[in-house]
């Protein structure tokens, strides 16, 4: 029997009406769509180069994140970049995932430096600085028509933001794999677990003051606490029973599923099942992939990729998933979002990036792949014609 845990307050309500459902999110992350095009990135529509977004689009893909970094050093994935991709993916009637990194680079359950401009602040400095950030990006975007539905309030944060101010211990996952290994990254000694849970929540918590500062309840504008363990309901339950007894105000539970890290398909169903019934939030997977291609994994890894590691094999990993998060209770499953599906053929570069890489849904010609009509809305000639085309 789960205990059913008081539902943590919210400006947003989470709840689902039999009259009116929360619509079902099928999306992508296209953070370096903008790049890509400015490099002459080729997506094939039919038989003639077309726009991404509209190709995502036309095969029902509704809703787009988009990452920030705070200071980067070329500027994509800063603030003025993300601001006109978002305002372009808003134009076009999509949904808009914003997703804070509070960092000047990657932040992920390996990393979460902090951006170096706010390197040498005190606690309370990065607490402040914290708010006030994130409140001046909502802001820019919301003043630029381009205001987000949904905010990560920082981007796999498992281990915490910011470290080492808002670092936490993980418990040891008996799921997560990383490259053969479990790691655990272990936090600077010598260290204090309730010191360290009570400033990542002070952290997290100026984060959403920031976003609810600058918005209304009309907007609509929902939280998402994002962690990776899709298939690991006990770290779940470690991470989100903190969050229920600080009584954050967030919105959705968002989760990282990528096969080879974070378990079976099965695990996902269990933890969306369990989270649901013991938290009452909804519940997004907002990264996931799948390779088109065969890929080198260690043999820990390569355990739960049960789907062919083709282009068929990748539209059937994301057909189940879908259907996984959909059959989640009380229809709380909101959506699966793709992580970097962009990547496409590059005429003339000889870079890593001169085509996609194995988990792309665009094939080396710039061709979408199966998987990108995986809600089967275009014809079945066009799906044939990718597969054919991406294998030479």
């Amino acid at each position: 029997m789960l205990l059913s845990m008081p539902g943590c307050v919210s400006r947003t309500s989470s709840a689902v009406s039999a009259t009116n459902p929360a619509p079902f999110y099928i999306g992508a992350d296209i953070s370096t769509l903008s790049q890509v095009e400015q490099q002459r990135g080729v997506y094939m529509d039919g038989d003639k180069p077309g726009d991404a977004l509209a190709i995502f689009m036309k095969n029902g893909w509704t809703c787009f994140r988009l990452r920030i970094w705070v200071d980067p050093r070329n500027g994509v994935n800063g603030l003025e970049y993300t601001t006109k991709l978002a305002k372009r993916i808003k134009d076009a009637g999509g949904t808009f995932m914003l997703d804070f990194h509070y960092s000047d680079w990657w932040a992920d359950p390996q990393k979460q430096n902090k951006p170096a401009a706010w390197t040498n602040l005190d606690f309370e400095g990065l607490v402040a600085q914290t708010r006030t950030y994130t409140a001046h990006v909502v802001k820019t975007l919301k003043d630029a028509g381009a205001e987000p539905d949904f905010v990560q309030i920082g981007n796999e944060i498992t281990g915490g933001m910011l470290w080492p101010d808002g670092q936490v211990k993980l418990p040891l996952s008996t799921v997560k794999v990383f490259w053969g290994d479990v790691k655990v990254i272990k936090p600077p000694e010598p260290y204090n677990d309730a010191r360290q849970w009570n400033r990542l929540i002070r952290l997290v918590k100026a984060g959403v003051g920031g976003v609810r500062s600058v918005t209304t309840p009309q907007d609509h504008v929902r939280i998402v606490i994002h962690i990776d363990c899709g298939g690991d309901w006990p770290v779940t339950k470690w991470y989100f029973d903190h969050l229920a007894k600080a009584r954050v105000d967030y919105d959705v539970i968002g989760q990282s599923y990528y096969p080879n890290w974070h378990g079976t398909l099965e695990n996902v169903s269990e933890n969306l099942h369990n989270t649901i019934e013991r938290y009452h939030k909804n519940v997004m997977i907002v990264e996931t992939a799948y390779p088109s291609r065969q890929v080198q994994l260690s043999e820990a890894a390569v355990k739960n990729m049960v789907w062919p590691m083709t282009p068929d094999g990748q539209k059937q990993f994301l057909a189940d998933l879908i259907r996984a998060v959909k059959e989640a209770p009380g229809e709380r499953g909101m959506g699966v979002i793709y992580w970097h599906p962009e990547a496409t053929f590059i005429p003339g570069s000889t870079n890593r990036w001169s085509g996609p890489d194995a988990n792309s849904l665009f094939d080396a010609k710039g061709y979408p792949l199966p998987a990108m009509n995986v809600l089967g809305l275009q014809p079945a000639t066009q799906t044939t014609r990718s597969e054919t085309i991406g294998r030479h």
